[in-house]
């Protein structure tokens, strides 16, 4: 919808974007933007080419007998959208997209020169869409990313400065799981697109976001630039072990918790941990009634450290997670489970709120769970996510609403154009 267009009336029913439309041609970078703001009612059209595998087949995948192997990835991101084709080589591609972008408000590309090459510069979307929200996300930034650079999660990590962060003291950076970089260059593309939308909306005029996905990974060290800055600490990767006794990560019967009872905790937190300890005869507590453990300074060291996890983790080898977490709460100790993927799905706060939702996918073959927007409007009810449609399944639907007719359409398909 354009600013031309009618509004939406308002309703408790719609969603905050209900009404927005918003095209979609990204790869790995951008394109959990668009799961994003399909959350929040907009409606995203994701444009992929006509032939070949669709461009965010990440791993892990999934296969069934006798069914190609499924990602997983572009299951999850692409839950909501509508999903067409177009040859943006062919000669007909430019009117095809015109089109698109005069129905939409929101353009979300990465990379860039996926339409730049075909003639939809800045100069022509200026011209021809100047109520256009364009969000385009980059490795480096528009002006430093080069044309074809291969770039991946691993080297944005690396440039942005967390892979630094992230390991073992002793064995160098280790990566974080699930191509993080990705999420977060995408997590500040839906922000920019939102806040480009509050912007026309102010003024009427199209404005162009330039997100930077190092720039977002250099975002998430939070502090530690502050502190580099101001006293030269270089932090480094903190590994899993305690800095202190009684904050850090501890063994149980089935398998960690997370404990903070020290000098980031308070001091009757770690006076109430030490009382547990020695009300259930756990051996070796007595000695934490000792005058040095109440000394801070003390229980930094590494054999205070040490000798704090052998006594907990006795304590612990008989409790679960949740016993420990259940009787800290009464004690005001901050302790919470370590949860794996199994104990967040069975989580009954989790499942008290409906946080996941189960959709039959008939590309994977079998039923996915996914979690819903971790946030609720309480004037505009969030609806759950819809499976991910086939790649290409909406084309002629979109088309026809952006004018093009029967015969046309059916021209576009024989010529391999959509």
């Amino acid at each position: 919808m354009t600013p031309d267009a009618a509004t939406v009336a308002p309703s408790t029913s719609a969603r905050p974007l209900t009404g927005i439309r918003v095209l979609e041609v990204a790869d790995v970078l951008a394109a959990y933007a668009g799961r994003l703001l399909v959350d929040l009612g907009a409606e995203v059209v994701r444009l992929e080419a006509a032939d070949g595998a669709g461009s965010v087949r990440l791993g892990p995948h999934h296969a069934e007998p006798g069914r190609p192997p499924v990602s997983l990835f572009e299951r999850f991101v692409n839950a909501g959208k509508r999903s067409m084709t177009l040859d943006l080589a062919a000669a007909e591609a430019g009117e095809v997209l015109d089109r698109l972008l005069g129905a939409v408000d929101v353009l979300l590309v990465s990379p860039e020169q996926v339409l730049a090459v075909h003639g939809v510069s800045d100069a022509h979307l200026d011209a021809n869409h100047p109520h256009l929200i364009r969000v385009v996300v980059t490795p480096f930034g528009r002006e430093s990313t080069t044309p074809g650079e291969e770039v991946d999660d691993l080297l944005l990590l690396a440039k942005g400065g967390l892979l630094h962060l992230g390991g073992y003291p002793d064995a160098g950076p280790v990566v974080p799981f699930g191509a993080q970089s990705t999420f977060m260059a995408s997590i500040y593309a839906a922000v920019a697109a939102v806040t480009g939308l509050l912007s026309r909306q102010r003024d009427g005029a199209g404005v162009s976001m330039d997100v930077s996905a190092q720039e977002c990974v250099a975002q998430a060290l939070e502090d530690s630039v502050v502190g580099y800055a101001l006293t030269g600490d270089l932090r480094q990767s903190q590994g899993d072990s305690a800095k202190e006794a009684g904050t850090g990560i501890y063994r149980c019967a089935d398998g960690y918790v997370s404990v903070v009872a020290g000098r980031l905790g308070t001091a009757p937190a770690w006076a109430a941990l030490v009382d547990w300890l020695v009300e259930t005869d756990t051996p070796g507590s007595d000695e934490l009634r000792d005058e040095q453990w109440t000394q801070f300074a003390y229980r930094q060291q590494p054999e205070a450290v040490t000798r704090f996890q052998v006594v907990f983790e006795r304590f612990a080898a008989t409790r679960t997670r949740q016993a420990l977490y259940l009787e800290a709460q009464r004690r005001k100790i901050a302790l919470s489970p370590v949860n794996d993927l199994a104990a967040v799905l069975d989580n009954e706060q989790l499942r008290h709120r409906d946080f996941f939702v189960t959709l039959d996918d008939p590309e994977a073959g079998r039923p996915l769970t996914f979690p819903k927007a971790p946030y609720r409007f309480g004037g505009t009810p969030l609806d759950p996510p819809t499976v991910a449609p086939r790649r290409g399944a909406d084309t002629a639907a979109v088309l026809s609403e952006v004018g093009l007719g029967p015969v046309e359409l059916h021209g576009l398909v024989e010529r391999g154009v959509v």
